[in-house]
């Protein structure tokens, strides 16, 4: 490319030699496992994940990973804001918690990968806040619980949860502390010390080589405490109901959800909550846990109370249709197949090997349905109907 006023340097560009991808696990000496998906990237996606989430909170320290997962921008690398430390290295820098985990994302040239991993694992993994940074940081905390309150829908799937799994269990409670003001900073403290061990995390990346990923995670583990790992949040469906009252202008959210088997026993679900989608106006959704609770495929409805509860009705009739006679699935399985290649493709890569690995389950085949039968779609849309909705 030959210079000019607008962009004055002589260049030559080149694409990316085209490589298929390779992916490879390995549970590292330190006892850490790793999964990758290595390519001619122009950019690294890490996700390293510590086990637990608010399914292993006890009473007392309820919120305590939500907490934690937000206090992660508030960390110091080397005497330097961790935040501003990577953007220098051009990186960005997320963090997530659910009921089953928390996880701190990386987005960062292949050039300064380890650099940034590093920077993650040993400030935000390895050391520990002192207790003032957690209660400086309850004001940041609040305004997620903020935004939580106003958005129904995101309300509406933690009672969906509480229904199919009971208040008191680990996937049914609560992510959020009832009172912030009251989440002592002890408690946090003994969520952290108990879940940030060496044996309790696990790092997924794309665009870098199993052995790069190794080197730098094998070495950041050495000040990383040893521990027992959190055992998977695993609860039984119980079904039932869960309500809760509150100012919409007028308007409705209502869900139904059914159990979903673990491993590859739901991929058959997977095919009909897809075929359910294409035929409705609600919109659908599923959850996979790990271990051997599977998880929940359901129907969201959102309008007036009657005109929500007429597209719930529409999706049990729907549901009793292909119970009696599936349709043609051909269509929903190439939507599931497709998903399942983007989400590896794509930008949340790290995130969708994560997800196998905790489910048991290779990242490869997880959306390889070609097998499934319209009579096994017919036999999942008649389990939903004989268990207790949520």
């Amino acid at each position: 490319m030959p210079a000019t006023v607008e962009f004055p340097f002589d260049v030559t560009l080149a694409p990316l030699a085209a490589a298929a991808a390779e992916f490879k696990s390995a549970t590292l000496a330190c006892g850490i496992p790793t999964m990758t998906r290595n390519y001619n990237a122009s950019t690294v996606s890490v996700d390293i994940a510590v086990g637990g989430g608010s399914g292993t909170e006890s009473a007392e320290q309820k919120g305590a990973a939500h907490m934690i997962s937000t206090a992660a921008f508030a960390g110091d690398f080397g005497g330097v804001d961790l935040v501003r430390n990577l953007e220098r290295m051009g990186a960005t820098f997320g963090s997530r918690s659910d009921k089953e985990q928390i996880v701190y994302t990386l987005k960062v040239s292949p050039t300064h990968a380890e650099d940034a991993i590093a920077a993650v694992m040993q400030d935000v993994i390895a050391h520990a806040p002192e207790p003032y940074v957690y209660q400086e940081n309850k004001a940041f905390t609040q305004v997620h619980y903020d935004k939580f309150a106003g958005n129904h829908s995101a309300q509406l799937h933690e009672l969906v949860h509480e229904a199919a799994f009971g208040e008191e269990s680990g996937l049914g409670s609560s992510m959020f502390a009832a009172n912030l003001n009251k989440l002592g900073m002890g408690a946090v403290e003994a969520y952290r010390a108990a879940h940030f061990v060496r044996s309790n995390l696990s790092v997924a990346a794309s665009g870098m080589s199993q052995e790069r990923l190794a080197e730098v995670v094998q070495r950041c583990a050495e000040t990383i405490p040893e521990g027992a790992a959190a055992k998977p949040t695993t609860c039984a469906y119980t079904g039932g109901s869960a309500q809760k009252r509150a100012d919409m202008d007028g308007n409705s959210v209502l869900g139904l959800a059914f159990p979903v088997p673990a491993g590859a026993a739901a991929k058959p679900y997977a095919v009909l909550q897809a075929l359910l989608g294409s035929k409705m106006s609600a919109s659908t959704f599923m959850y996979t846990f790990g271990g051997s609770t599977g998880g929940l495929m359901g129907v969201e409805a959102c309008g007036s109370a009657a005109s929500a509860s007429a597209d719930l009705a529409a999706a049990v009739s729907e549901l009793k249709a292909i119970a009696a006679k599936c349709p043609e699935i051909e269509g929903a399985k190439n939507k599931v197949a497709l998903d399942s290649f983007l989400a590896l493709e794509g930008d949340a890569t790290a995130h969708a090997l994560l997800s196998a690995h905790s489910r048991g389950v290779d990242a490869t085949s997880a959306g390889d349905v070609r097998s499934v039968t319209a009579a096994e779609v017919s036999a999942a849309a008649t389990a939903a109907l004989k268990a207790t909705p949520a």
